[in-house]
């Protein structure tokens, strides 16, 4: 079972990675949309501002998740609970956007439905 759970934490990582790509590409279209006039400087700084608080917080949640020692759980629900658990602590003390919680959560569940999609999971030693 600790196999599962490393394989889940790795996928976990690789999904938030993801998603902070996401956020970059984000930012990125907001200052091109900006340059175009497409939009005004109020609208591109509240944007911008936003963005960057989303990319800062799971930049920040990233780190927690490197910091996890798969082995000390039982199996794949129970650090998926746990990685849940901190997620809306972590969004709640900090005060971050309700849509970091959001997208951690449906990372966790793909990862989720991912694994149990595959029921044979084997991960390189």
């Amino acid at each position: 079972m600790e196999a599962n759970a490393r394989h889940f934490v790795r996928l976990f990582r690789v999904e938030l990675e993801d998603l902070i790509e996401d956020v970059r590409q984000l930012m990125e279209r907001t200052e091109t949309r900006y340059q175009r006039k497409e939009i005004t400087d109020y609208v591109h700084l509240a944007n911008i501002a936003f963005l960057q608080r989303e990319l800062d917080s799971i930049v920040k949640f990233s780190g927690i998740v490197d910091g996890i020692d798969p082995s000390i759980y039982k199996g794949i629900s129970e650090i998926e609970s746990h990685l849940l658990a901190t997620s809306r602590d972590f969004v709640s003390r900090l005060e971050d956007p309700e849509a970091v919680y959001v997208l951690l959560k449906r990372k966790l569940e793909k990862v989720r439905i991912y694994i149990s999609l595959d029921g044979s999971v084997s991960t390189p030693q």
